[in-house]
């Protein structure tokens, strides 16, 4: 369950970058909206699935795997960077 949030968060937080890249044509902008979307959605998805989990209630959330969705937050912001530089390397050579 932890890597299909970590999939979701990744194709929406890329899917909001590139929008915004196309909008705004500001490559930063973009990563700043694709870092906002990682952390809000990964750090919501921690905090209701530990709701939910009775283990991480006795245990803590280091005894299971929901630390990933927090650090995945860095490394998901990096991959959705080199997709902007892609699309954005893309773009660039079409316009040419």
């Amino acid at each position: 369950m932890t890597y299909i949030i970590i999939i979701f968060s990744l194709f929406i937080s890329t899917v909001v970058s590139v929008l915004t890249l196309k909008k705004k044509n500001n490559k930063w902008l973009a990563l700043l909206m694709a870092l906002c979307s990682n952390t809000l959605l990964l750090v919501v998805a921690t905090w209701l699935v530990s709701l939910i989990n009775d283990e991480v209630r006795l245990f803590g959330i280091g005894q299971t795997n929901l630390y990933l969705l927090i650090f995945s937050i860095p490394i998901m912001t990096w991959v959705t960077f080199l997709i902007l530089e892609l699309i954005r390397n893309r773009v660039i050579k079409m316009e040419q």
